[in-house]
């Protein structure tokens, strides 16, 4: 017959006591790394020893090749406003959001017409007559402040002239270019990609809820905060060559 001392022993420990002679006992203390979490505590009665066990769920864990995947994908949005916005309206996608009212309802651009670049000019080739006046309506009640104009020649082609590129269209083009690094950068990330911000709060949410971080929790926290910062620095870099590059 033995005796179940209460020890202080770090929060969820394994405390196995042993039974030495009639008035004296041996105690091992065996600690995991665990976050603060409701314990869930067993009790077993084995060859004259009584184990007891705390558990609880492991401390949060970060998959980083996941958190990467997600971080690289608002880069590279970045990179395609980014480019978009050196080509100006020589863009020869400037199109292709628009939506056209054509006799079979409405459809996208890009199935009725396409464009490429010729000079300071976009060439659009309309695939159905039909369509030709229907684009230019579109264009015209766009804010592309674009003016396309029939081709005599060729039914089935209109030529776009571009405006020159002056000064306050390339501060323009990078206050527009700004707004969109700010949102990816910073933004609530409710859309498909999100922002660096809201994958880093969602990284944050796998942490234990208590305002102070174990020492375990600390340490991973530091190193995704690294990890994270570097995906940050990328997108200011993208910011700042755009900027550069808009300017020349």
């Amino acid at each position: 017959m033995f005796r179940q001392f209460v020890l202080s022993v770090p929060a969820l420990c394994r405390i196995t006591t042993f039974p030495r002679v009639a008035t004296s006992y041996k105690t091992i203390v065996t600690c995991r790394s665990f976050s603060a979490s409701s314990l869930a505590q067993k009790k077993a009665k084995k060859g004259g020893k009584v184990v007891q066990e705390s558990t609880a769920e492991p401390i949060a864990s970060i998959d980083y090749d996941q958190v990467n995947k997600k971080l690289q994908s608002v880069v590279d949005l970045f990179t395609k406003y980014a480019n978009e916005a050196k080509l100006g309206k020589a863009n020869p996608k400037v199109f292709d959001n628009l939506l056209i009212e054509t006799e079979h309802g409405e459809m996208p651009y890009t199935s009725v017409a396409q464009t490429n670049v010729k000079g300071r000019n976009l060439i659009l080739t309309v695939y159905d007559p039909a369509n030709v006046q229907k684009i230019i309506n579109a264009v015209l009640g766009s804010d592309l402040n674009l003016n396309p104009v029939a081709d005599p020649n060729n039914k089935l082609t209109l030529k776009v002239p571009l405006p020159p590129i002056t000064t306050e269209v390339k501060k323009e083009a990078i206050k527009d270019l700004k707004a969109v690094y700010e949102k990816l950068r910073n933004g609530t990330g409710s859309g498909k990609t999100g922002s660096l911000s809201s994958i880093r709060n969602d990284t944050r949410h796998k942490f234990s809820k208590n305002k102070k971080l174990d020492d375990n929790e600390t340490k991973l926290w530091n190193e995704y905060e690294k990890n994270h910062k570097s995906y940050v620095d990328k997108l200011a870099s993208l910011m700042k060559n755009a900027e550069t590059q808009i300017m020349q």
